[in-house]
């Protein structure tokens, strides 16, 4: 009986030690969103019609950027944005995102590839985020308008490899 309580009163000071990490992460989390809650609001504000506005947003959880823009109202990341705005005109209005390929390294670093559908063409966006201490920021954001020769060129490729 008495072995019973002690494995009882352990067992229950785990579980109070799991409850109050979860909770202290939960509470993080509302303070300091992951980077996949960054990339959602950057895919919804794309949905919205808000492709300015949604670069201005992911390049600003970086501090760096936010230095430069500070520094330089015509800084490489304003040209950046505009360019990124121009595409709707060039492609038709954004449709829809699909992630190809998530990467995370030491709950550190984060690398994410997504196929993005606009209404004329898909486009890729390659989004890596950095968390030095307890806040992730975007580290660097590209897009590639080429996707489809891309695509086209690794299943060239892999068709290839497969005949003797």
């Amino acid at each position: 009986m008495r072995h019973r309580v002690s494995i009882a009163l352990i067992c229950g000071a785990i579980a109070l030690g799991f409850l109050g990490s979860r909770h202290t992460s939960q509470a993080q989390q509302a303070q300091d969103p992951s980077y996949q809650a960054i990339s959602d609001k950057f895919f919804n504000m794309l949905q919205q019609d808000e492709a300015y506005d949604a670069m201005d947003y992911i390049l600003d959880t970086n501090p760096e950027v936010q230095k430069y823009k500070s520094n330089s109202p015509t800084s490489h990341s304003e040209m950046q944005k505009e360019q990124f705005a121009s595409l709707q005109t060039r492609i038709g209005p954004y449709i829809s995102h699909t992630l190809l390929v998530e990467t995370k390294v030491a709950d550190r670093f984060a690398y994410q590839h997504f196929f993005v559908v606009y209404e004329r063409q898909p486009i890729s966006i390659r989004i890596t985020y950095y968390r030095p201490g307890a806040t992730w920021f975007c580290y660097g954001l590209t897009y590639d308008e080429n996707v489809v020769g891309d695509l086209i060129k690794v299943a060239d490729d892999n068709l290839s490899n497969g005949v003797k």
